[in-house]
């Protein structure tokens, strides 16, 4: 997200900023499939091939450090740019655990851990990037359009992983799981709105909410999938929000 919301301290950007409401559920997750240092060195290699991939747009900018720790809002990057915080599943409390199995159902496509570990320390790390890069160049506000913003980010995020080895194959599967979860969530969105124009008209309240929010990031993923062949990688860094 950017600062014409929120400040980032408190206004995140993924779906999780919400799901501490469900940590009281019972847990059904199987045991992390990776530890902290993987997932470390996995999201050090997503940032590290970003800036490669991004140096014509950001010559010489360092790159942020990584912190991989538990906190409510789970993926977020710092106000300043300088650091992305993420966490692994093994850091996350048994019933946020059970409340991404819930999610998948009695026939997941993916096993919880592993979907959480494609969402937050992969899927939303160039996510959380190319809010770096419009605020590294001067393009975070939107204008208050906060859907289109997180839209943009998350259309980031694909065309990067669409440049990746396997990327394609891993962001469809990815998205698969994601259309499954989201069918399980309920709409915050009444009947005869556009559901765009009712998240920017009233941002805070579902940030406020945590299941309204989270079905509406997940959403966001899925508009942002189906704009994967509009625009590519480097097109997408260099469109400055309004």
């Amino acid at each position: 997200m950017n600062d014409a919301r929120a400040p980032a301290s408190t206004d995140r950007r993924a779906i999780c900023v919400a799901l501490l409401a469900a940590v009281c559920a019972p847990s059904r997750a199987a045991a992390p499939a990776s530890g902290v240092a993987d997932i470390q060195t996995e999201v050090q290699g997503i940032v590290s091939r970003f800036m490669t991939r991004a140096s014509s747009v950001l010559p010489g900018v360092p790159a942020p450090r990584i912190v991989i720790s538990f906190t409510p809002q789970l993926s977020w990057i710092a106000d300043d740019g300088s650091a992305i915080h993420t966490v692994a599943w093994s850091q996350c409390p048994p019933g946020m655990q059970g409340f991404f199995a819930g999610l998948l159902g009695d026939a997941p496509p993916m096993s919880a851990p592993e979907f959480f570990h494609e969402v937050f320390n992969a899927f939303l790390v160039p996510h959380e990037m190319s809010h770096f890069v419009d605020a590294r160049r001067g393009h975070l506000k939107n204008g208050g359009d906060f859907y289109g913003g997180e839209v943009h980010a998350n259309r980031v995020a694909v065309a990067f992983w669409l440049g990746e080895p396997g990327g394609g194959e891993r962001m469809a599967r990815l998205m698969d799981a994601v259309t499954q979860a989201h069918g399980r969530m309920s709409s915050p969105v009444p009947a005869g709105q556009e559901k765009a124009t009712y998240f920017n008209e009233n941002y805070q309240a579902l940030l406020d909410d945590a299941s309204k929010y989270g079905w509406y990031q997940f959403r966001m993923f899925l508009d942002a999938w189906d704009q994967r062949n509009a625009a590519g990688f480097d097109t997408l860094l260099r469109t400055p929000l309004a």
